[in-house]
């Protein structure tokens, strides 16, 4: 591997990194305007260095860990999550050749599937019943939208005869996107998405009216940050290969759509309320995996006229 290589590959974590804190900003600035209130606007110009307070605050805070929790675990968890969560970023779909993943699709499954053992490890290992129940909720939830999730890769990838996402954006040069024969998968991506990041409506993993704040109830100081950076980096994962899935090709129009998924996550949570649990894993086994099984029969026969 050559010097370009790897600071291809560095780059995205830095600006993950930046891109975290000013979303944090964004979903501030947004809520505020949906509630009729004045967001961040002391530190700084508008408040744009508030996310640097914000940080630097939590990171000077002390880091307590509880006497009955098991102590190595609980330090290393933050940092598997945020490894977990930026390991995804390798396969942001570059049109250079100098960082090609061939079969990126499979990779983002697996990296999407070992994100809860994070969140897992943080609850299990704080000895709290909160957090114990916020990560028994995480594993539950991850479990069930991965099926739905893994057959709209499945429709993606019958469509585009490829696993890469540089390809498949690639594919969709042009004036055909993935969007007009799967809009319908486009609509049941965005939920699964949504129940992957545990964003509202489906956070019931840091249910602050049951579960104080879920898996993460037991941390403060540097590790709620860390927590905090891969939570919202996931998010931001998410919106890029929404993009890339179904309107990939034209790197504005990609752009575009990448704000607009970031920002439907922020009006969704100041919306909607939060459903029960039991309607959560409703939806998934017996409305989005129906729709889903529809939608594969659909395509398969499409692509094979």
């Amino acid at each position: 591997m050559n010097v370009v290589s790897v600071v291809v590959s560095i780059i995205p974590f830095v600006g993950v990194l930046f891109a975290v804190g000013f979303y944090t900003l964004l979903e501030r600035k947004i809520l505020s305007i949906i509630m009729i209130r004045k967001g961040p606007s002391k530190v700084s110009y508008m408040g744009i260095l508030q996310p640097f307070s914000d940080a630097g605050k939590l990171l000077c805070k002390e880091f307590i860990v509880p006497t009955r929790a098991n102590v190595g675990p609980f330090i290393l968890a933050p940092a598997v999550m945020l490894i977990i969560s930026l390991l995804g970023w390798l396969l942001y779909p570059y049109k250079s050749a100098e960082v090609f993943y061939v079969f990126g699709v499979i990779l983002f499954m697996a990296i999407t599937s070992i994100s809860v053992y994070g969140v897992m490890m943080s609850g299990w290992v704080s000895n709290s019943k909160y957090s114990l129940l916020g990560a028994v909720r995480a594993m539950a939830q991850s479990i069930s939208y991965e099926i739905p999730m893994g057959f709209i890769f499945f429709c993606v990838v019958l469509c585009a005869g490829l696993f890469s996402f540089q390809e498949i954006s690639m594919y969709q040069q042009g004036l055909f996107f993935f969007f007009f024969p799967l809009c319908g998968a486009l609509v049941v991506w965005l939920l699964c998405v949504l129940a992957e990041t545990n964003r509202a409506p489906f956070d019931f993993v840091e249910g602050e009216s049951e579960l104080v704040s879920g898996y993460n109830v037991e941390y403060s100081g540097g590790g709620f940050a860390v927590m905090f950076i891969a939570e919202y980096s996931s998010i931001l994962l998410s919106s890029v290969v929404s993009a890339v899935m179904f309107f990939g090709g034209n790197e504005v129009l990609t752009g575009l759509f990448t704000l607009a998924v970031a920002i439907f996550f922020l009006i969704t949570r100041a919306s909607l309320p939060r459903l029960r649990y039991d309607k959560l894993m409703n939806l998934c086994w017996t409305v989005l995996l129906c729709v889903m099984l529809s939608i594969s029969v659909c395509a398969v026969v499409l692509v094979s006229l």
